[in-house]
């Protein structure tokens, strides 16, 4: 049964006669005795009664406008609601992301969509590329962002961006080693810890200079905890080079060697989650955003 005759019933109540309720609805007097029938044979009651030239309604139908007036009701808010967020300006968005996209890629991209969106709201767990993939597979988030790409069945990935990462330590004690290359593998190094992208692709990258056994002397949960242990001059370390640029340029840090890795960052998205129209309008801004990388 469709809420439309409940609002013809409402109105014929309302105006005691199928004529005025007709005439209000733009509809034909039989179009409304129809829609009458129709909701009295899918309760099986009879819903209204003649009286003194006037349509009243029976016990039975007090009780269904009562209901029938709630209904209404909580349809136009739900209408309204579904309005609002359709023309993309209300909504709330949860967002999962390893260490690098939550600090370098994230805030633009927030910031971009926030003068279009003002009144979307966001909520971002930054953990390892690992996590990421965990959480988005099975449904805890509807996508995320990583500085790995892994093939999953259900989970689409889109490079959005890469940058190069380069091995540094404090320019003070550490500039030797830029003529004494050989020396680099016996020094602290500060890493990423298990799980992280960046600690696969520095390993895989020391593998290829045979420098598999290194001492990794601090391990870290997040790039942040990374670079300020570098700047303290307790090791060394691969931090990604913009990110590093003006301490470069400020002599305190020192690249130690010209072979950089260079990092691909991914959006992910579960193919079979349901999203939300503020969700499905985030996925289409990043998809048309990054589509050409």
């Amino acid at each position: 049964m469709r809420v439309s005759y409940l609002n013809t019933f409402v109105e014929v109540i309302k105006q005691q006669s199928i004529s005025k309720a007709a005439e209000e609805l733009y509809l034909t007097q039989p179009a409304v005795t129809k829609q009458l029938k129709i909701i009295e044979i899918y309760y099986g009651v009879i819903l209204t009664q003649r009286q003194d030239n006037k349509i009243m309604p029976t016990r039975e139908g007090k009780k269904l406008y009562s209901c029938a007036v709630n209904i209404l009701t909580e349809n136009e808010e739900l209408l309204h609601y579904f309005k609002s967020e359709l023309d993309d300006s209300t909504g709330h968005i949860d967002l999962i992301s390893s260490n690098y996209p939550a600090q370098y890629i994230l805030p633009e991209l927030i910031n971009e969509r926030t003068e279009l969106y003002k009144s979307i709201t966001y909520s971002i767990k930054t953990t390892d590329s690992q996590d990421v993939y965990t959480n988005v597979r099975n449904g805890f988030y509807k996508f995320g962002f990583v500085g790995i790409k892994k093939d999953i069945p259900n989970i689409e990935t889109l490079k959005i961006f890469e940058s190069d990462m380069v091995l540094v330590g404090v320019k003070q004690k550490y500039s030797f080693l830029v003529k004494n290359p050989e020396n680099i593998k016996d020094q602290n190094f500060v890493l990423r810890t298990n799980g992280s992208a960046t600690l696969q692709e520095v390993k895989k990258h020391l593998n290829l200079l045979k420098m598999e056994r290194i001492n990794t002397f601090i391990e870290c949960d997040s790039n942040e905890m990374v670079i300020k242990l570098i700047l303290s001059g307790i090791g060394i370390g691969y931090f990604f080079e913009k990110a590093v640029k003006e301490y470069i340029d400020s002599n305190t840090l020192i690249v130690l060697d010209d072979k950089k890795i260079t990092r691909h960052f991914y959006y992910i998205y579960n193919t079979q989650r349901y999203k939300s129209i503020a969700e499905n309008s985030f996925h289409n801004d990043v998809v048309s955003k990054y589509s050409d990388n």
